[in-house]
């Protein structure tokens, strides 16, 4: 039975239905007061680049304060992630698994995208305490380089430059963007020719195959629309997994656990020694 839905657009926090019991979502949005960092300039222009965002232990607070009060916590709670392999979103996994028992189970490949499939969901499965619940949360990434406050790249440790993140989604974006524009063709690992046998980049071929179904060529993609352009494109895998793509549906998790939550947004690195960021652009609940 799913409880409530919480959907959050990309410009926009909406607040659709509250499970009962729990605190209000729409105060999952970052006020001025909250981090030490929200009058800054930095801040400033990355809420600008990306409005709804949260600095992450914000965000980490108001999701533990939610589901503690559904009785969710790391002693009776698994939490599984799906974001991209990328070191830099590690952190932000360690973050939020130290409010559910200090670990996490590890759904994503390149771009976010949930690539230990069915066989990964039923481990999860499995690995679910007794009687108890499950937290998957998932999203692309997207750097934000402090040198010039645009998406796109992030400054990474031992790197003089801002660095490409996430370079998965930005390889399949230049290569479906130069399919349409032979002008736009770089060179690059990105484009191979002839084209590597499909078990060698299955990852990639699939994350280019599942943003080119959300291409608009009358749109186009840049760094500013591809995280948005790209968890529409991994929204659909996990639904898949979960079987949590319609109000009808029994998810899959159906006696393994309690009560499953999905969150979804974006998550926004930003440099070494600064807070990274997240966007919730989902978040539901479902009660057996």
């Amino acid at each position: 039975l799913l409880l409530g839905v919480t959907c959050y657009a990309a410009t926009r926090p909406q607040n659709v239905k509250n499970p009962a019991g729990m605190p209000k979502l729409h105060d999952m949005t970052t006020s001025a007061g909250e981090s030490s960092a929200a009058n800054n300039e930095h801040h400033q222009n990355l809420i600008e680049k990306f409005p709804g965002a949260m600095p992450a232990s914000a965000f980490r607070s108001r999701v533990e304060t939610m589901l503690k009060a559904r009785g969710l916590d790391g002693g009776n709670t698994l939490l599984s992630t799906s974001f991209c392999c990328d070191e830099v979103n590690r952190s932000f996994e360690r973050l939020l698994s130290d409010s559910l028992g200090g670990h996490s189970f590890n759904l994503g490949g390149l771009s976010g995208f949930p690539f230990a499939g069915s066989v990964g969901i039923g481990a999860m499965a499995s690995h679910i305490p007794t009687g108890g619940h499950a937290v998957v949360i998932y999203g692309p990434h997207v750097g934000f380089s402090t040198a010039d406050y645009a998406a796109g790249a992030v400054e990474r440790s031992g790197i003089a430059a801002p660095n490409g993140c996430c370079g998965s989604a930005i390889a399949a974006m230049n290569s479906i963007t130069a399919e349409h524009d032979e002008k736009s063709q770089q060179p690059g690992w990105f484009k191979r020719n002839p084209p590597l046998p499909p078990i060698i980049d299955m990852q990639q071929n699939h994350v280019q195959e599942q943003i080119k179904g959300q291409f608009d060529p009358e749109v186009g993609l840049s760094h500013d629309s591809l995280p948005s352009v790209a968890f529409s494109a991994i929204t659909p895998d996990v639904d898949y997994l979960l079987g949590t793509g319609s109000e009808d549906e029994t998810h899959k998790l159906e006696g393994k656990a309690s009560t499953l939550v999905v969150i979804g947004g974006i998550l926004v690195n930003t440099a070494p020694g600064m807070e990274d960021y997240f966007v919730p652009m989902r978040f539901e609940l479902f009660d057996e």
